[in-house]
């Protein structure tokens, strides 16, 4: 299997699966009014700890943050083993 970056994860799995289920998905820009925003998924969203892939937002409220990871990413991977 070839390795899949996490912004690769994001445009051709998250994308998909977001926009399928009938949200919007739309880049963050500083003029964006949330206000305006029901059933958006903002790409690259600020936080305290560095830009999310997406805020989730419904009638101006973020209800959520989605972040992605690589597709090769485990629990093994990352040295901790996995006990099924």
């Amino acid at each position: 299997m070839p390795i899949e970056s996490e912004s690769a994860t994001r445009r051709i799995r998250i994308d998909a699966q977001l926009k399928s289920e009938g949200w919007h998905v739309v880049p963050y820009s500083e003029a964006t009014d949330l206000a305006r925003l029901t059933n958006h998924a903002i790409e690259e969203f600020p936080t305290a700890s560095g830009p999310a892939y997406y805020a989730l937002v419904v009638n101006g409220q973020i209800l959520g943050i989605v972040e992605a990871k690589r597709l090769e990413v485990g629990a093994v991977q990352l040295g901790v083993p996995m006990n099924l």
